[in-house]
């Protein structure tokens, strides 16, 4: 027993590995070390670079437990810094040797060999090289936090960015661009989230479906992708050690989209995952005692009842059947039965927003004037830094002041331009889910019909066994035109004549949620 050993190799840069310390060739090393004092190498324990401070911290502990258990006298390493680093792994190593006389650590490089019987001098080279040792670890760590902190004044992320972009460029000149594959992936995960119709867990399997995979080929599971739905990077920002700060990456989605995510991740009322879904679950109240319709499923078919069954007179149960049945009438009363009409009341609608959009015109030309004239003011300040017009902390501290005035003027820009197309397609957007609601209804997944009730309908109620519904201000003023022009014959002649523009008094979308979001319905009719 007393000839046996164990070998502990590790490397922990790639440098190390380039310049000969890789862990083969440690263990060659030590191997033939070992041959020539005629020791028998009965286990190897190494460790990589790649490995964690906390995987290093486990093989060691795992290298002590085995020698101690199999009674392994003599312990093979390279250099003492290959060894440890750290006086708690130093004070361990010294305990294992104190426990029995017969055990030595050799340091094949350095010539030396511990024991309880060593001379003096040669335990003060020990304690020497491991004070030495813990320094070479903090000044590593010293540098290496200096390189995160340049990488980021830089712009960049000291790290593998997220899920959405590519790490390119040589060593000490990396950066991210986006990963042309992955971008569709993370916008559609960041819109369906919004919608606030998709919990993390149900969005994590929608997306693997749907081909977003880990880069090892995984679904992405809950904790992670919650994650991923809070990383500001997607938006150009660096969050580093609990801050943010400016990053030069291209965004892939846009800021408000963002921000309505983080809102949906904040809100407590945010649908759960739950293995039975519904279609009407918290959406239709009992006219009696004004408690929500409980859904159920029983052979097969879904039933609802008043939660308060108990205490409701009513004490009826209705059928999902039977009130899908009645919603899909009603959305195909939305169609108009001619072309010819159907293209008229297109454009009328469009034509309501006219106004609205010269307002929106003139708002948008007094941001552009506020961004130019900002501009004049950096390229002076610029000036007056040149010509010593300035101190250096008070041009640092008005750039910094104006880059803020700068990203948020032009993301009020960006904001605004996206809002004058949305609005002005609106009202197109809002006519075509009417002409086609029926089939959406009748053909659409499980979410897709949910997200069509919270565009159309204001209230869902039971009343005297039926189901009465109440559509939104714009969808009920819809409704009237489309059944006048269809229940009349209106020459094309008189059609510039026709009250649609009423519309504009009864129809308005302030104020409610889902109805004037053309995103909403462009995803349903897609």
């Amino acid at each position: 027993m007393d000839q046996k050993a164990v070998i502990y190799a590790r490397v922990s840069s790639k440098e190390q590995e380039e310049t000969g310390y890789s862990l083969p060739a440690q263990q060659k090393l030590l191997e033939e070390y070992a041959k020539r004092k005629g020791l028998e190498v009965v286990k190897v324990f190494s460790v990589a670079e790649s490995a964690s401070g906390a995987k290093q911290r486990k093989v060691f502990a795992e290298m002590i437990g085995y020698m101690e258990k199999h009674r392994i006298p003599h312990l093979l390493c390279e250099k003492v810094d290959r060894l440890t680093r750290n006086l708690k792994e130093a004070v361990v190593a010294n305990d294992w040797l104190a426990a029995n006389t017969d055990r030595h650590i050799h340091f094949v490089k350095q010539n030396l060999v511990i024991d309880q019987h060593s001379k003096s001098d040669e335990k003060f080279r020990w304690d020497i090289e491991i004070v030495l040792a813990k320094k070479h670890v903090s000044n590593l760590s010293e540098e290496v936090r200096k390189g995160q902190i340049e990488k980021l004044a830089q712009g960049w992320l000291p790290t593998k960015p997220p899920l959405g972009y590519i790490t390119v460029g040589e060593a000490g000149h990396k950066i991210h661009i986006l990963d042309t594959a992955r971008v569709p992936h993370i916008r559609k995960m960041f819109e369906l989230y919004a919608t606030g119709e998709y919990p993390v867990e149900r969005l994590s399997h929608v997306m693997a479906d749907n081909g977003l995979r880990t880069r090892q080929g995984y679904r992405l599971v809950r904790s992670r992708l919650s994650d991923l739905l809070a990383d500001p990077f997607y938006v150009g920002k660096n969050r580093w050690n609990g801050k943010v700060s400016e990053g030069k990456q291209e965004p892939l989605i846009s800021t408000d989209l963002f921000n309505r995510v983080q809102e949906v991740l904040k809100n407590k009322t945010t649908a759960k995952y739950r293995k039975h879904d519904f279609l009407f679950k918290g959406r239709v109240v009992c006219e009696e005692c004004r408690g929500l319709l409980t859904w159920e499923k029983q052979k097969g078919i879904v039933y609802g009842h008043c939660n308060q069954y108990r205490r409701c007179a009513t004490r009826t149960w209705y059928k999902e059947a039977d009130f899908e049945a009645k919603l899909s009438g009603e959305l195909d009363s939305f169609h108009l039965i001619t072309p010819r009409l159907a293209e008229w009341v297109r454009k009328a609608l469009k034509e309501l927003h006219r106004v609205e959009i010269g307002d929106r015109t003139t708002v948008l030309n007094d941001l552009h004037a506020r961004l130019t004239r900002l501009k004049q003011k950096q390229a002076m300040l610029y000036e007056d830094r040149l010509d010593g017009r300035i101190s250096a902390e008070a041009y640092d501290q008005k750039t910094l002041d104006l880059n803020q005035e700068l990203e948020n003027l032009s993301e009020a820009l960006k904001r605004h331009g996206e809002a004058d197309t949305a609005y002005y397609e609106l009202g197109g957007n809002i006519f075509e889910l009417s002409q086609q609601a029926g089939k959406i209804f009748r053909q659409a997944s499980l979410a897709k019909k949910k997200r069509l009730l919270s565009l159309m309908y204001r209230e869902m109620k039971v009343k005297d066994g039926r189901l009465v519904v109440q559509l939104t201000d714009t969808f009920a003023a819809l409704a009237r035109v489309v059944a006048q022009l269809n229940g009349s014959k209106v020459p094309e002649k008189q059609l510039s004549d026709f009250r649609i523009f009423e519309l504009a008094q009864t129809g308005s979308t302030k104020g409610q949620k889902g109805a004037s979001d053309p995103l909403s319905t462009t995803e349903l009719l897609g």
